[in-house]
């Protein structure tokens, strides 16, 4: 996700992280958040963002997803729920690991899986464990006696 707001417009990937892409110092809110006429140039752009921002990842998640951020006003928000949901609380980060790197030691060919299955399995074992910040090399294998 980080990536892909990034390349649609970096702007966007900074309001849902960090929620502080800000009205220029000389544009003042307008009078009337819901009449988009009265805003000037500065504050389209910036309005513009924010909804970019939540477009972005209401198009990225799931129905079921969508339900557990509906009450979120923000991007930012949002990011902060699903990140809490999914992988970012260190407890639940560290089961997530534990259970890759079980899958990981005990990785081996299931009947009737082709090589191709095999080795996406394994693909996303190991890109899982580096998306955790738990990257795995060929030294790491667990030694079988």
């Amino acid at each position: 996700m980080k990536i892909y707001a990034k390349s649609y417009e970096f702007k966007v990937w900074s309001v849902i992280k960090k929620e502080n892409y800000l009205l220029p110092a000389v544009a003042q809110p307008p009078a009337d958040p819901e009449d988009i006429y009265s805003y000037t140039n500065e504050q389209m752009v910036v309005v513009q963002v924010y909804a970019k921002a939540r477009n972005l990842i209401y198009n990225a998640i799931s129905e079921e997803e969508y339900e557990k951020i509906s009450i979120c006003d923000t991007a930012k928000e949002i990011w902060d729920k699903l990140e809490v949901t999914y992988e970012r609380t260190s407890k639940v980060k560290e089961t997530q690991i534990n259970l890759l790197v079980h899958d990981y030691e005990l990785f081996h060919m299931k009947e009737e899986e082709s090589i191709e299955e095999m080795f996406a399995r394994f693909s996303k074992i190991i890109g899982d464990l580096k998306a955790f910040g738990k990257p795995f090399s060929i030294g790491d294998q667990v030694q079988k006696i």
